[in-house]
């Protein structure tokens, strides 16, 4: 480092000016170390002060949110009033959940002085408000409790000239639904923070993009038809449950699908989650001799039965170990329709029988019944096939034993049997181009037609005729299973059926769960005494709604008559029904 040279005084030089120089270069050096040094302890009394104020903000957060769950809600409430989901409607436009928007009362507990003269403040504002439960919320220290839902607007002003800091008001969202009980296993529900947890309502969380509505298939008009008929069936028949679903049979939009018992979807945790499950779609069943109808079909598109065969029913049929025998038996050889009209189990196991096994299964596969059905509600059941596929097992499906299904499997395959043969998924949102798969040939769905309209004229089903409605089905009756066998006190009625005759609009299935004997009914339990006439009142109530008008019929001329006796296709001779569009 090099000195500064100082300039040589004699005696006589300028001492003054010396002193004044080395004092200035001093002084200069003194003040560059003094300003660097405060330099450096600002940069890091910075640094701490930023380190502290992230812990302590880290800290904070964890406290509030973590901590005091009260508060975390606050947040939710915000993002709550945030979420638009659509409306839900029925076809017609009759909103079935919409969103609305409340006043929620919450309050800073630690910013309360005087719990108890607040909350007989607020008692006087709020009639409905839990007062001693507001007192101790208020007595405490808690950054958040909620104190009241849903306040007035004059509610909402009387509570804000309290002028208390410590009151908190927030805007939440809520959902609602109009129908209450009716369609409440199609709606379903949604939590508080709006997520869907059942229903259609649990299926709009799937959607990409969401329009403002969400119109459905439902005819609330129907819906509640079906679920007052079926709820006054389960009562007379003091059977546990039921259900049924109306389906348009020509594109598979469902109208009405009612699961009883339900609930309230506005209060859903006010019943068990028991009354929370839809027997009609997540509920697998035997559902019995309904499906002789199916069983007739592939049998006669199998081209190894013809119609005016005969099959011997006079005695039981032994396969391997098992016997079947015949409920309705008519103990003497019964034709394909004769074995459909009088629910013959030896003749159906016959029918099964002259088509091979791979046929057979095939078959079964075609209609749907070996998978999950693709539908908009999150609650669908698997079918329950048979793990082995020998005689006996082909034998008892034949009529509707050793294999599960839900209703809704067994409504879609009946209607492709009716309408012409062409199988179409179920659908609850509206399209103007239902894909539907042939499954038959409409031949065959003709002659399926007549079976099933004597079925219901002179076979098990003449309790759900309709006069000028001309219905079709077919019963079905099947025991329920039980450990080791099946229990004979126990069964499952159901009734699968369309109408009108002649040109099948809507499909129908009606089942009761363990209905029992009444006087009416002679004290028996099949589906005939309890399913039919509940499908009867249902079609009665309904057809009107749906612009199916009663039909006039003509007396039968004699070639007609003979025609009708020999079980051929008579779809010529019958009277046209209108209905609407």
């Amino acid at each position: 480092m090099k000195h500064a040279k100082i300039p040589l005084v004699t005696a006589g030089g300028d001492w003054a000016g010396v002193m004044n120089i080395l004092a200035g270069q001093i002084g200069n050096g003194v003040a560059h170390h003094g300003v660097a040094q405060t330099r450096a302890r600002l940069r890091l009394a910075s640094i701490m002060f930023v380190l502290v104020f992230a812990v302590l903000g880290g800290r904070l957060a964890q406290l509030t949110l973590a901590e005091d769950p009260q508060l975390s809600r606050v947040g939710l409430a915000d993002r709550k009033a945030e979420v638009q989901r659509p409306s839900i409607t029925d076809r017609n436009g009759v909103v079935l959940a919409s969103q609305i928007y409340l006043t929620t009362l919450g309050a800073n507990a630690s910013e309360i002085q005087n719990g108890d003269v607040v909350a007989a403040q607020l008692n006087e504002i709020l009639p409905n408000i839990n007062a001693q439960r507001a007192r101790r919320l208020l007595a405490g220290d808690r950054h958040y409790v909620e104190l009241s839902k849903g306040l007035t607007p004059m509610q909402k002003r009387a509570v804000l000239e309290l002028g208390n800091p410590g009151l908190k008001l927030r805007r939440e969202a809520q959902r609602v639904y109009p129908s209450g009980s009716i369609a409440s296993h199609v709606v379903g529900f949604s939590s508080t923070d709006m997520r869907g947890l059942m229903g259609l309502e649990r299926r709009l969380d799937q959607q990409v993009q969401m329009s403002p509505i969400f119109a459905t298939t439902l005819d609330i008009r129907v819906q509640h038809v079906v679920r007052e008929s079926l709820s006054a069936a389960i009562g007379k028949f003091s059977a546990k449950g039921g259900g049924a679903i109306l389906m348009d049979a020509t594109n598979g939009e469902i109208l009405a699908l009612v699961s009883l018992p339900d609930f309230d979807i506005n209060r859903p945790s006010a019943t068990p989650l028991s009354r929370h499950f839809n027997s009609m779609t997540m509920g697998v069943y035997e559902l019995g001799s309904i499906f002789k109808v199916m069983t007739a079909a592939m049998a006669l598109e199998s081209g190894e039965v013809r119609l005016d065969e005969t099959f011997d029913t006079g005695a039981p049929l032994k396969i391997g170990v098992a016997t079947i025998n015949d409920v309705h038996g008519e103990k003497r050889p019964l034709t394909p329709r004769e074995i459909v009209i009088h629910s013959s189990n030896i003749g159906s196991v016959q029918l099964a029988l002259r088509v091979s096994d791979v046929a057979h299964y095939d078959f079964m596969k075609k209609l749907g019944f070996t998978q999950r059905l693709q539908f908009e509600l999150p609650e669908t059941g698997a079918p329950l096939m048979p793990a082995r596929w020998t005689d006996i097992e082909r034998a008892t499906t034949s009529f509707g034993h050793g294999f599960s299904v839900t209703p809704l499997h067994a409504l879609v395959a009946g209607a492709a049997m009716v309408n012409g043969g062409v199988l179409y998924p179920p659908r609850l949102t509206p399209t103007d181009m239902p894909v539907g798969t042939r499954v038959i040939s409409e031949p065959t769905s003709l002659v399926l037609r007549d079976m099933m309209r004597d079925v219901v004229t002179i076979g098990t089903g003449k309790k759900a005729n309709v006069p000028g409605y001309d219905v079709i089905g077919k019963t079905g009756s099947a025991n329920k299973p039980a450990h080791g066998g099946y229990d004979d006190d126990a069964l499952i009625t159901s009734f699968l059926g369309a109408f009108p005759y002649s040109d099948p609009r809507y499909a129908l299935l009606v089942m009761l769960d363990e209905p029992q004997g009444i006087p009416e009914s002679h004290n028996l339990t099949l589906a005939g005494w309890n399913a039919a006439p509940t499908a009867a009142e249902i079609i009665a109530r309904a057809a009107p709604l749906l612009g199916v008008r009663p039909a006039s019929h003509k007396p039968l001329q004699a070639h007609e008559k003979m025609a009708v006796q020999a079980g051929v296709p008579t779809l010529a001779l019958k009277a046209e029904v209108p209905h609407a569009p």
